[in-house]
């Protein structure tokens, strides 16, 4: 795998917070439902799109497009028009969904460059990459995150 591109259609979900709930006498930690159906909505497409996931280091573009006029998030969980979930939840929620499809360990991502961008249609667009071999962190320059292998 070089680079692959995928599309998650619908509105990009913010991670949510663990939850905790009880058992019997036993406390259980979860991750909210809206997540997780999220989370798997991310892998489904991240399958549709990649064959087998990367071993090598890989770099990630996440655009998240959202309409400001859709029903948006607040604190309490409340829902009001205009308002955007920030935009590093909804990567890590992102990063987590495509976790052994795109990649085999959410560890060998060693960039990610995120935007939010507004549009009529909600969906999130990931370019997954490759590094090219000897190239680390250190040695590459800031321009070379934008060019193809």
């Amino acid at each position: 795998m070089n680079e692959v591109k995928i599309t998650i259609p619908g509105r990009p979900v913010p991670k949510g917070r663990p939850r905790i709930g009880y058992r019997g006498r036993s406390v259980i930690l979860y991750t909210p439902p809206e997540t997780e159906n999220y989370e798997k909505d991310v892998a489904r497409a991240g399958k549709e799109a990649c064959t087998s996931p990367a071993t090598g280091t890989v770099e990630m573009e996440i655009a998240v497009y959202f309409n400001p006029q859709a029903k948006g998030y607040t604190k309490g969980g409340r829902r009001r028009p205009g308002t955007l979930p920030d935009l590093d939840n909804c990567v890590k929620s992102i990063v987590d969904g495509l976790n052994k499809v795109a990649y085999v360990d959410e560890r060998q991502v060693t960039r990610i460059l995120a935007e939010r961008k507004i549009d009529q249609v909600e969906r999130a667009e990931v370019v997954v990459r490759e590094e090219l071999k000897g190239t680390s962190p250190k040695n590459v320059g800031a321009n070379s995150f934008a060019q193809t292998p």
